[in-house]
């Protein structure tokens, strides 16, 4: 007699806390420890299990810091892109952020959630090092509105919240607007900021959020140039190719990028790449992920000498935007809307890509991500409402 296998039933999606865990980030120091004992995850334990322990705590202790940036001192609201009334994800605001003069826009790098730089600067070095937190506290000493955007949790999990492609492998809903970093940034662009109550804004842009804002340059060029005051790119991976000559003439007199290197801070470097001056951010030490944290008081200083200098006077007139015509019509995307996608096709493809190993929180996954999606990729598929 022929007997029917059962389907396999997938495991309920458990999202733990730091505190389901026996951990915290201590109020004094900033950093993961654990409640028992007060040590790091990585002390007194071998190898594997701290290990172990890391893989268990990364996304727990990332998720920690949405707690700390809406709670206590900072008291950031979040807002719900696109709307509550539909699958969503957040970013975060400081009181009144949206109606102030001058903003501030901090974007982080691949596959953290908003507001962590990177996960191993967060566990091995704490908050203060390996996120956002200590920017928004200094922005906001200076009187500026601070928006937190969150450009990697681009699904919804099976508990109904937004998550990244790393925090969740499985069937999963796509945010509209939010389906890839590039699009997030892009959305919030054109539905909070373009048109929003601050004359300037400032982007501070880690890694490959450099791209994100290199594309809003390109693809909204005269009225970037006409609200942006000035760009912060740190350790970017943006380059100049695609960009026309007025994007390329702002980014040199509008944007500054800090690279890692142990040259002095602020000394200027060679990298023809990234077209805007560039600088060391003094990193001496063999870990890349701590070149946010240590650069900021120059980051600090510069965004803040723009913002109150305002955008650049006539910049629309520098030339254009695109330095070539648009490769893919944007209305083949219209009818995507909330695109179920499964994430195990995304790691596959993840594992399939032959590029040069990155470090953790900054990994290129755009290629991936179109390659996974229904119907492939197909020419340039990024689509930015409310751009046309």
């Amino acid at each position: 007699m022929f007997i029917r296998p059962k389907a396999p039933v997938p495991e309920p999606y458990t999202r733990h806390t730091l505190l389901d865990l026996g951990y915290r980030i201590d109020p004094d120091d900033g950093k993961v420890r654990s409640i028992a004992t007060g040590d790091l995850y990585n002390e007194g334990v071998d190898g594997k299990r701290a290990k172990e322990l890391y893989q268990a705590l990364v996304h727990p202790a990332e998720r920690e810091v949405y707690r700390v940036m809406t709670e206590g001192e900072l008291r950031m609201e979040p807002i719900a892109v696109p709307d509550r009334g539909q699958p969503h994800t957040y970013i975060y605001a400081t009181p009144g952020a949206l109606a102030k003069d001058r903003l501030v826009v901090l974007v982080v790098g691949h596959g953290t959630c908003g507001g962590v730089w990177a996960w191993s600067t967060l566990l091995k070095s704490g908050i203060h090092e390996g996120s956002v937190v200590d920017y928004v506290r200094a922005c906001s000493e200076r009187g500026l509105g601070v928006l937190v955007l969150n450009p990697n949790e681009n699904i919804i999990a099976p508990d109904g919240r937004a998550d990244t492609v790393y925090g969740y492998c499985g069937l999963a809903a796509a945010i509209c607007g939010s389906e890839t970093a590039d699009e997030h940034v892009g959305y919030v662009w054109s539905n909070l900021l373009r048109d929003g109550a601050a004359r300037s804004v400032a982007f501070v842009a880690y890694s490959a959020a450099g791209i994100a804002v290199a594309e809003l340059l390109k693809h909204d060029f005269a009225r970037f140039v006409g609200k942006t005051a000035g760009v912060a790119f740190i350790d970017s991976l943006h380059t100049t190719y695609g960009l026309g000559s007025g994007a390329r003439s702002w980014l040199w007199r509008g944007a500054k990028h800090w690279m890692s290197s142990a040259e002095p801070m602020d000394r200027a470097l060679a990298n023809d790449n990234v077209g805007c001056p560039t600088v060391s951010a003094e990193n001496a030490t063999e870990s890349r992920e701590l070149t946010p944290a240590i650069c900021r008081a120059s980051v600090v200083d510069y965004i803040a000498a723009c913002l109150d200098r305002g955008p650049i006077e006539d910049a629309a007139a520098l030339g254009d935007g695109q330095g070539y015509p648009a490769a893919h019509d944007a209305d083949q995307d219209s009818d995507r809307g909330s695109d179920v996608c499964d994430t195990g096709d995304i790691h596959e493809a993840l594992d399939s890509l032959q590029t040069m190993p990155l470090q953790d929180g900054d990994w290129d996954v755009d290629a991936a991500a179109k390659a996974a999606r229904p119907g492939g990729d197909e020419g340039d598929d990024r689509h930015y409402v409310g751009w046309d």
